[in-house]
């Protein structure tokens, strides 16, 4: 069956990568094509260490179910070397595209590249169309008042703690995942028990330290809560960024849930307050606060 094929990292799953998949499976159920995404198990940034600190935006196992969710028939998930880095783009393209897929036609988007130096975009695409028998489809970047959606913008509005602008561009609550792990029970303590999240992947961008609105999501069960990112500089001193949620309808024990975190709303910067008492004063402020937007978000 001939397919239609598109290639990329879709970091974030972002409304420019949906509206290229989007595109690119309404062709497919049109023509009678197979829709295939070919991806990279690494991104390309942290194998090849450019630049040292980049921070993905979504795991690589919850990428390929989202683009599952999308309409995709099948999905390629390359581990990505530095083998692979040094393929030249007519390679890739004769190994892992035309061999393996036998494509009618490949969708590029606005800053698709692949092979040896990037050589790989449209205007390759297009050259080699004609001698292996396909047709290429340009997709222009998704725009608003801003400038183009891209990852990279992205992640810098997470950083800043701009959770409601980062959202928007990536058409759902910026998520992360993992495994509630036993912390030092300080929260418990102060009458605000919390779960603390252990990553299921280390280099997950982890936003800007603060106070945020939340879902929570336990296996078939979804929650509201108040979630803190930082160091908890106000009861603890070893500087170790922690993400730790308190559910208000929740509190029972969850030490080794499975747990996905939506971020749904920046509330604050983290304090540093002078007294414990100061410190459960603002918490019960915040949670009276949170609990009139849960009903917002609700």
């Amino acid at each position: 069956m001939k397919s239609i094929v598109s290639m990329g990292n879709f970091d974030g799953l972002h409304l420019g990568h949906r509206k290229l998949i989007k595109t690119m499976v309404d062709l497919a159920k049109e023509q009678s094509l197979k829709s295939v995404i070919i991806t990279f198990k690494d991104h390309p940034a942290l194998v090849l260490n450019k630049p040292h600190n980049f921070q993905l935006l979504i795991p690589c196992e919850h990428k390929i179910q989202m683009i599952k969710d999308l309409g995709v028939d099948e999905i390629k998930c390359l581990p990505f070397t530095r083998e692979l880095s040094q393929l030249s783009a007519l390679d890739f393209l004769k190994t892992y595209v035309i061999e393996e897929l036998d494509p009618a036609v490949i969708v590029v988007g606005y800053d698709s590249h692949f092979g040896h130096r990037r050589e790989g975009n449209y205007q390759f695409l297009q050259k080699h169309a004609q001698g292996f028998g396909y047709q290429c489809l340009y997709v222009p970047a998704l725009e608003d008042e801003e400038g183009v959606i891209s990852s990279s913008r992205i992640r810098a509005l997470l950083q800043e703690g701009r959770i409601d602008e980062a959202n928007r561009l990536l058409g759902s609550p910026y998520s992360m995942y993992g495994e509630v792990v036993r912390g030092k029970g300080l929260g418990k303590g102060m009458g605000f028990p919390t779960a603390n999240l252990a990553l299921d992947e280390a280099q997950q961008l982890i936003p800007r330290s603060g106070v945020y609105i939340s879902r929570v999501f336990l296996a078939e069960d979804v929650f509201f809560g108040l979630t803190n990112i930082g160091t908890a500089p106000s009861v603890k001193q070893d500087r170790k960024t922690t993400v730790e949620t308190y559910m208000p309808e929740y509190n029972a024990d969850l030490y080794g849930a499975r747990m996905k975190l939506e971020l749904l709303h920046f509330m604050r910067p983290e304090l540093c307050f002078a007294s414990r008492a100061e410190l459960i004063q603002a918490m019960q402020a915040d949670l009276a606060k949170a609990k009139t937007l849960f009903e917002e978000y609700a």
